[in-house]
């Protein structure tokens, strides 16, 4: 007589459906979404990774040495688009940085991505696709920036360094 052995569903719940695999994003019927939002520190802290418009424009502003102009700004979407799952609707984000007052033209996310193909790939691809060193700069630095007020070490008189 053949056995089979079920999946346990009780108490490990998903987690032991899949041998501990970790879902980041899920999706049910299209229309309840639960995201990675949450990141454990190296002090075992759960830390907030969501990136709200009043953090994404305070980092911008620590950052305003390596903003050359309006074009810049799209380094920022691409941050937030790529390592912090923030979406892709360019006009929402111009809309969201004006709200904090930061003022970027209509359509300038959508242009400059258009004029730097290299822009579309993961901003981890970006030396390989020719982005520049300015660009490069900006996209570590905003970067660093984030991650230090999300983990909310900042001090009063923090700047970029170049």
């Amino acid at each position: 007589m053949e056995t089979t052995e079920t999946p346990q569903h009780c108490g490990g719940g998903i987690y032991n459906y899949f041998q501990g695999a970790t879902i980041n994003n899920l999706v049910i019927n299209g229309n309840m979404t639960k995201s990675g939002d949450e990141h454990i520190s190296n002090n075992g802290q759960t830390v907030d990774r969501s990136v709200r418009p009043e953090l994404i424009t305070k980092a911008l502003r620590l950052c305003g040495s390596f903003i050359w102009g309006n074009a810049a700004y799209s380094i920022a979407f691409c941050v937030c688009r790529d390592a912090y799952k923030m979406g892709d609707n360019a006009s929402l984000y111009e809309r969201l940085m004006a709200d904090n007052g930061i003022q970027i033209p209509a359509g300038t996310i959508n242009t400059t991505m258009n004029r730097n193909p290299w822009m579309k790939y993961h901003i981890d691809r970006w030396e390989e696709n020719g982005a520049s060193d300015r660009a490069l700069k900006l996209r570590d630095e905003f970067r660093r920036q984030i991650e230090t007020l999300l983990l909310g070490n900042e001090t009063p008189k923090q700047k970029c360094q170049k």
